[in-house]
């Protein structure tokens, strides 16, 4: 039994050190938390920057209702040449003054009726500029038409007030707060990390045991030690390289997002000092983000990232498992791997799509069964576990799981034992088949 463990624990060490060393693994655990950091950060800084490009946009109105509009968003609207005609303007605007990016033409229209508004420019605008013209034009015919009716702004917002919810679960032992909008946002978030580490730590698994059996060292190994330990130890193996490189990340991540921040921290506080220049509305949001904040950190992370290394651990354990007996069957031609392969893709995928679709509705059957299958309780149960099931369905979704991956392993080892050593013949369902009843 010692010296069992110890040969599967070899292979778990070669599996373990033979990837971390490759440069691939080097590359992209560097620089996968500079991508995030550059994602979440330096992005919308550049977005920030190319939206303050300054636009200077002259302005057309035959209408005389709109005396003037205000300049922001880093478009600057002109009124002058009133004089001019509009045909004259469409052929010169460009070279007035330095040059205009656009001319607005507004003919005599009425306020509450605004057909015929023209937006001209030599080259294509962008639909940010649009809509921002749009957007001032619309503010400002709408206070021409409240003054008509002789109405008052604040008096029109009471029409419709804005309804903020508090959202509390209720129990026996009293009341919590709660946030529907938090809990749906770890819930997406949980199911999609489980599902990209199920494809890409379970395609991993596959091509390793691919390569192996075309390079024919299997042949080798397999002299010393049984295949159900080969193919453990390279599951194994696999998913601590995955664990260390998830834990470099956060500790990568981290750091990089304290140095980012502290570079671009004029423009971050640029950009909060724009936000809180915007219209009207803005600061209601602003009071929501702040509560939905509050609301993530009186979350129980730590019981959720538990519950989330449970189910990466289970759902890894039961792909991979199944990755590996698909890779043993590998010829020539990989395409008939591709065939195989196809199933078990398609049960990832159909249980990020019921995931998608319990979050919405955390509390159906859809929701209740999902999370207890094994082939898709990895991604379901953490995505509903912010919305407080009851400890018995956790337990009972736990303990299939186990079960699921104890068949998933004893199937995928039927498999792999006798496919791994199968070399220069395709491999038909049926005789899969057979092996599953093989004794030995």
């Amino acid at each position: 039994m010692l010296i069992t463990m110890r040969k599967t624990f070899y292979i778990i060490a070669r599996e373990y050190i033979t990837r971390v060393r490759k440069k691939s693994f080097i590359l992209l655990t560097i620089l996968g938390p500079v991508f995030f950091g550059l994602v979440f950060i330096v992005v919308p800084v550049l977005i920030m920057n190319s939206n303050t490009t300054s636009q200077k946009i002259l302005v057309k109105d035959e209408s005389g209702l709109i005396p003037a509009l205000p300049d922001s968003a880093g478009v600057y609207f002109s009124f002058k040449y009133k004089e001019k005609a509009i045909e004259e303007l469409k052929t010169n605007f460009s070279t007035l003054d330095g040059g205009y990016d656009a001319l607005v033409y507004i003919p005599n229209i009425q306020p509450d009726a605004p057909y015929g508004i023209t937006l001209y420019s030599n080259e294509q605008v962008s639909i940010t500029t649009k809509s921002y013209v749009e957007n001032v034009l619309a503010d400002k015919l709408e206070e021409i038409n409240i003054q008509k009716l002789g109405l008052e702004k604040k008096d029109i917002l009471k029409l419709r007030p804005k309804i903020v919810i508090d959202d509390e679960v209720a129990s026996a032992d009293g009341s919590e707060k709660s946030d529907a909008a938090v809990a749906t946002g770890i819930g997406y978030v949980s199911g999609f990390l489980i599902y990209i580490i199920l494809l890409i730590y379970g395609s991993m698994v596959m091509r390793g045991v691919m390569e192996e059996k075309q390079n024919r060292i299997v042949e080798v190994m397999i002299s010393s030690v049984k295949p159900i330990q080969l193919m453990m130890g390279k599951i194994v193996g696999i998913g601590l390289v995955g664990l260390t490189q998830f834990i470099i990340w956060i500790v990568l991540g981290f750091i990089i997002q304290i140095i980012l921040s502290g570079i671009f921290a004029p423009q971050l506080m640029e950009m909060q000092n724009m936000q809180s220049m915007q219209p009207q509305g803005m600061g209601s949001d602003n009071t929501e983000i702040l509560q939905s904040i509050e609301s993530l950190q009186n979350q129980p992370i730590g019981f959720f990232l538990f519950i989330f290394c449970i189910y990466f651990l289970g759902g890894y354990l039961i792909y991979s498992a199944l990755f590996a007996a698909i890779g043993s069957l590998s010829t020539d031609n990989d395409s008939d791997v591709q065939m195989y392969a196809f199933p078990v893709t398609m049960l990832i995928l159909i249980s990020i799509f019921i995931m998608m679709a319990v979050v919405q509705q955390p509390h159906t059957k859809l929701a209740f069964w999902a999370s207890i299958i094994p082939f898709s309780s990895p991604i379901v149960m953490p995505a509903i576990m912010p919305f407080d099931p009851p400890l018995w369905h956790i337990i009972l979704s736990v303990g299939l799981l186990i079960l699921g991956f104890i068949f998933t392993t004893w199937f995928a080892a039927r498999i792999y034992r006798t496919g791994i050593l199968m070399y220069g013949k395709k491999i038909k369902f049926m005789e899969i088949v057979k092996w599953m009843f093989y004794k030995g």
